[in-house]
């Protein structure tokens, strides 16, 4: 041990093993992965106010397409529209919301998601609110036309917003809650429609009588503008940021959710580095229509992916069907609730009723009849009633969609529905009766679950494309529902009532088919867990923190 060469040996070696300990420590972290990044901002404050306001941007749609369909008739009075135009109207909206969804998507990829909403809902309150004065019902088809166009940014954009501000811990349970608002809209459109329609207003504006309806529109647009203030507060989505390219500017938004979360200063957020993610596209890289077109094509090809195409396809087909079932019952449940209401309990079998209901006769002696403002609120308080009911089922959903998984969940409704349809040819009672079309037209419900789904499938460089382009469909499937199948149902209600059974048979199967993460893919990863996967990781590309 007093050997000086053997001292001297050891001492080497120390200095070797310190030295290299100080290289490993003076070595750069590993950077982390989006999604352990925004884990590790927590859920708390930032997240409630985010799901507020993406759900007021998804009630805002709802509330505009929906609020025409509650002024039909007291608007006849001032504007005299035929029944083909007002056919055409209820369904102006819709078909606006049709023809913009694939640019609104486009534009959400390439411009930003939040940026795209802040003009959508700026120019859709403007198209709104200057059809509260139109002076003609074309002036009224063509504002409304405009509105639903501009808003669909409001549809499908708001999915990816909420989606990309959390990890996969708190994911589906925020955009299942957040679907849940459309269900809010459904109770808050006609609450508005009671408190205000009713009312006497002779006052005369720009020459014209500013009637009841006139000003419901106008309260309508609270909701959107509510929405628009909201989406000014809101920064750009993280990771949108990192597939732009801008990384420093993701991070600092990671830093700024932390320390609203968590109360804490931002600077003890644990994170340093975070992952590029690559693919992303920007409308820098236009320089004229045909580099416009190029990038449209760009973005819209790889929905279509062969690895894609299959999913693709089966979303947009449940979409389609579950809004054309939904819609179409939902269109002419107020008339059917009228008409069952008359019968004062004597022989509700729902077929009998609407085969004695003869619509156009109906329609054209209202037309002839005088023009009358009453307004008859009880129908308003059923569908209140039954947007609270809708509302229940999404929290239950919400809460139980982590344990069930979305497309068992998907499933069992489906099941639920098609007992429905069963017990809609025998059963007589008026409340059996309304209890079991609230449960078909619930349906519509399972979109959220389906888009919830999609918006996990489809990467962040084409995810709002994608949201748009199914939503796009869904809502293709709206407008015809509404316009062909309460029409068929009233011609032959038995066989049609058999052909929905045959179609919602039908879902289940494609339900079946649907891509979904398993629990344990999206199950939210310890602290141990995090800090292994963050020493482990070796990414392409990273930004340094500043």
């Amino acid at each position: 041990m007093d050997n000086p060469a053997y001292v001297i040996d050891c001492e080497r070696e120390f200095a070797t093993i310190a030295g290299g300990r100080e290289e490993n420590l003076s070595e750069k972290p590993r950077p982390h992965t989006f999604e352990e990044a925004i884990t590790l901002t927590g859920v708390g404050r930032f997240h409630y106010k985010l799901l507020l306001i993406c759900g007021l941007c998804f009630m805002g749609v709802m509330v505009e397409i929906m609020g025409v369909s509650l002024i039909m008739n007291q608007m006849k009075c001032d504007l005299q529209p035929t029944l083909e135009q007002q056919g055409i109207l209820a369904s102006a909206g819709f078909l606006g919301v049709v023809l913009s969804s694939h640019a609104m998507g486009f534009l959400a990829d390439t411009w930003g998601r939040a940026t795209t909403l802040r003009y959508a809902l700026c120019l859709s309150s403007v198209c709104s609110i200057v059809s509260a004065f139109s002076v003609n019902i074309w002036m009224l088809i063509v504002f409304r036309f405009l509105t639903g166009f501009f808003i669909s940014g409001g549809q499908a954009c708001v999915f990816s917003l909420c989606g990309e501000f959390h990890g996969s811990g708190s994911r589906i349970r925020h955009v299942t809650l957040l679907s849940g608002f459309l269900c809010t809209a459904m109770m808050f459109a006609p609450a508005m429609a009671i408190g205000i329609l009713p009312l006497r207003i002779e006052t005369i504006v720009f020459g014209m009588r500013f009637s009841s309806w006139r000003v419901l529109l106008l309260a309508n647009v609270s909701v959107s503008l509510l929405a628009l203030v909201g989406i000014t507060a809101l920064p750009e989505t993280p990771k949108y940021l990192l597939v732009q390219g801008r990384g420093d500017e993701s991070l600092e938004i990671l830093r700024n959710i932390f320390a609203k979360n968590s109360g804490r200063d931002p600077s003890e957020y644990p994170v340093k580095e975070v992952a590029l993610e690559s693919g992303g596209a920007s409308l820098s890289d236009v320089h004229g229509f045909v580099d416009a077109v190029r990038l449209v094509w760009h973005q819209t090809v790889p929905l279509f992916h062969r690895t894609r195409l299959w999913h693709t396809l089966n979303i947009c087909c449940i979409q389609f069907l579950i809004y054309f079932l939904a819609q179409g019952i939902f269109m002419w449940f107020p008339t059917i609730l009228d008409e069952l209401g008359t019968r004062n309990g004597d022989d509700t079998l729902l077929c009998n009723v609407l085969q004695d209901l003869n619509i156009a006769s109906a329609s054209q002696e209202e037309s002839a009849a005088s023009c009358s403002v009453a307004v008859d609120t009880s129908t308003y308080q059923v569908m209140i009633i039954i947007g609270g009911c809708f509302v229940l089922i999404y929290l239950i959903f919400a809460y139980i969609i982590d344990y069930m998984g979305k497309k068992n969940l998907l499933m069992a409704w489906m099941v639920l529905t098609m007992i429905s349809l069963v017990a809609l040819h025998y059963v007589e009672q008026f409340a059996l009766v309304v209890i079991a079309l609230t449960v078909v037209m619930a349906i519509g419900n399972c979109g959220g679950l389906v888009s919830t789904i999609a918006m996990e499938f489809y990467p962040t460089h084409i995810n709002a494309m994608g949201m748009c382009f199914i939503m796009m469909v869904g809502r293709l499937g709206a407008v015809v529902g509404s316009n062909i199948l309460g029409r068929m149902l009233f011609a032959s209600c038995d066989p049609i009532f058999w052909a929905m059974l045959v179609l919602v048979v039908l879902l289940c199967a494609l339900g079946f088919f649907l891509p979904e993460k398993t629990r344990g893919q999206r199950q939210k990863p310890s602290g141990t867990a995090k800090a292994i996967v963050a020493a482990t990781t070796s990414p392409i590309f990273a930004i340094n923190s500043k």
